[in-house]
């Protein structure tokens, strides 16, 4: 893995800014999801009021192939996977990652 942030490493494979800040936004506010800190309610409120042109609605808890679908329904190309283990690694929302790599 090269020494890029993820933030660096999402730039570097052509995500602009917005997808950038829309990946971020879901990663954290799921994890806080995962921790009972927001609901559902909460998280569609924030990633839709932040990213109007984007289709986002969150029933459930959070899983990769979710994300996966989100991603897609949004036209984000990434491997998710790989964006998944960089947060690991980096120590960003850790214990959330290594959960929705479990089923991977």
């Amino acid at each position: 893995m090269e020494k890029f942030t993820v933030c660096e490493w999402m730039k570097a494979n052509g995500l602009t800014k917005d997808e950038i800040n829309f990946i971020e936004t879901i990663i954290t506010s799921t994890a806080m999801q995962e921790s009972g800190l927001v609901s559902n309610k909460n998280i569609n409120s924030k990633v839709n009021l932040l990213f109007p042109n984007r289709k986002f609605y969150l029933n459930e808890k959070i899983n990769y192939e979710i994300l996966s679908y989100f991603l897609t329904e949004n036209e984000i190309s990434i491997d998710l996977k790989e964006l998944l283990n960089r947060y690991y690694s980096q120590g960003i929302c850790k214990e959330h990652c290594k959960k929705l790599l479990a089923k991977v």
